[in-house]
């Protein structure tokens, strides 16, 4: 009784130590959760931060590229050069989006609005800046004609439909003089989009704000001014559920202007608490086990020795069941050896019978004797030589059986052409191929009687192949065939008739067709064996 108790105590201790251990476990677990929720997220915040700054270096080619062609040139470039020279830098960094340049004089006038394919699309020339921009604007404009700086300027809603970026440099003509200012505006959309340049768009949300404050989307910039595009951004962040203590953030420098980024989860990310509720169900089975384990190995334990002798008697038996198996097996082999020496001995007396007549009638029966006798002999040399002493290997049978129909016939023909076509692996029982083998011993006599000639080509083929729950076997010589009256009901040939009992046996069916080729063709199926060792 002692010592029972002793057990349930352990097991006490040991349950109580795997508790503390899973729980420790399971928070930490919760915790790594946790942060690689968190590594995730700033892994996206900084792929997408990282894509916008090649946005970036393409911006600043196409607005740095536009002030080296207006200064460098001999003279201020007309409308049509600066669009053609627009539509050729357009090519060479395969900016597909949205632009407008303006150039604008020192009066603050329109004086050129370009875009790759029009100019002045919506009637700009001649309008003052002055009326459409507040007068802090211009006094900052009034300062950046007099420097040599790209100073960019809020984003602006234009009445294109579309949010853009407003650069700005100096213009000045061939004497160095200011003439005005250049204004290109290029699409907020193609930037923004390097954001969104990932395979985890479902999963984030970005927030662009300008100034600290003023949201900024692919479609708008909600400043409080006119937007003239209908489309609205469907990732715009206020229609999520992210909360802003969910953000992590990056602030981008563009020419001046900062832009903040944000980015989070569009919907919250939680932990998954199935793993912990599994984990601590696990746990009470686990000790509810345990207690039961516990409990039958006690009870068992005085059952071990009982069942160890049960279990050196079962090994003694199964030594003899062995011993008397390999007995079996030895009579079996033995029995197939003298079925097949006493047919081969009456296959001996038939030959020694055939030197005795006259009357070829008499020789041939005598000979289709014998090759039917040696067809069986050989079905129990094969089985005496095979290790399940049941299984036949179809191929190696057929050949031999071939080999052996030729010696027994004796003729003198030219050399047989044989084409076998069977699966290497394919085998059947001794009883199947015992009839398979009489009937090929049929089919093949019958070529060697009445097919073969001394002055042709002699051929036979047999193929055998598995079709459905079928076997199919197909036999064919280079004779003439069977003649078109032939009816297998109504013949008197032994040999035909004993190919249809066979088939029958076989649970097969026998037929005969002229096309594509002359061939005895017989579907069958394997005999049932009911014994097997």
């Amino acid at each position: 009784m002692y010592k029972n108790v002793k057990y349930y105590v352990g097991v006490f201790l040991i349950l109580g130590i795997s508790g503390f251990l899973l729980h420790n476990l399971l928070r930490n677990y919760e915790t790594l959760e946790q942060q690689e929720i968190h590594a995730q997220l700033s892994k996206a915040h900084n792929d997408a931060i990282t894509n916008a700054k090649a946005g970036i270096e393409v911006y600043a080619s196409l607005v740095s590229g536009f002030k080296s062609f207006t200064q460098n040139s001999k003279e201020f470039p007309s409308e049509i050069q600066l669009q053609s020279y627009l539509n050729d830098f357009l090519k060479e960094i395969q900016f597909n989006d949205s632009i407008l340049v303006n150039y604008i004089d020192t009066e603050h006038v329109f004086k050129y609005v370009i875009t790759p394919k029009k100019i002045d699309p919506n009637g700009l020339k001649g309008l003052s800046v002055k009326s459409i921009i507040p007068e802090k604007r211009i006094l900052e404009l009034n300062e950046l004609m007099e420097s040599n700086t790209i100073k960019l300027f809020t984003p602006i809603n234009l009445r294109e439909g579309w949010a853009g970026f407003p650069f700005n440099f100096s213009a000045k003509n061939a004497n160095n003089e200011v003439i005005g200012y250049i204004t290109p505006i290029l699409n907020v959309k193609y930037l923004l989009d390097f954001f969104y340049e990932h395979a985890d768009d479902d999963l984030y949300v970005h927030k662009f704000l300008v100034n600290d404050s003023i949201d900024l989307t692919r479609e708008a910039f909600y400043n409080g001014s006119t937007i003239y595009n209908k489309s609205r951004d469907k990732e715009y962040y206020k229609k999520f559920n992210a909360a802003e203590e969910d953000f992590i953030y990056s602030t981008i420098e563009l020419f001046g202007l900062k832009l903040k980024v944000g980015s989070a989860y569009k919907m919250p990310q939680m932990i998954d608490k199935s793993i912990s509720r599994i984990a601590y169900l696990w746990y009470g089975i686990v000790a509810f086990l345990l207690f039961l384990i516990v409990h039958q190995f006690l009870k068992n334990n005085s059952l071990n020795k009982n069942l160890q002798e049960a279990n050196a008697e079962v090994i003694s038996k199964n030594k003899e069941l062995e011993n008397n198996l390999t007995n079996i097996q030895t009579l079996i082999k033995e029995i197939h050896h003298r079925v097949k020496n006493n047919m081969q001995m009456i296959s001996g007396i038939l030959t020694l019978q055939e030197e005795e007549y006259e009357d070829e009638n008499i020789k041939n029966a005598l000979r289709d004797g014998q090759s039917r006798i040696k067809s069986m002999s050989l079905v129990h040399q094969k089985l005496y030589g095979t290790h399940t002493l049941r299984d036949v290997k179809t191929k190696e049978y057929i050949t031999q059986l071939i080999h052996f129909i030729e010696d027994i016939v004796r003729n003198n023909y030219q050399e047989i052409i044989k084409e076998i076509t069977i699966d290497e692996a394919l085998v059947f029982d001794g009883d199947t191929t015992a009839n398979l083998g009489l009937i090929v011993n049929e089919l093949i006599t019958n070529s060697f009687k009445y097919a073969f000639k001394t002055d042709q080509r002699n051929e036979i083929s047999i193929t055998i192949e598995k079709q459905n729950s079928y076997y199919k076997l197909t036999y064919s010589d280079s004779g003439e065939g069977l003649s078109d009256d032939f009816n297998f009901e109504s013949t008197t040939s032994l040999g035909m008739e004993l190919i249809q009992i066979l088939t029958d046996q076989l649970s097969g069916e026998l037929s005969y067709v002229k096309e594509p080729k002359k061939a005895f063709i017989i579907y069958f199926k394997p005999i049932q064996s009911s014994f097997s060792v």
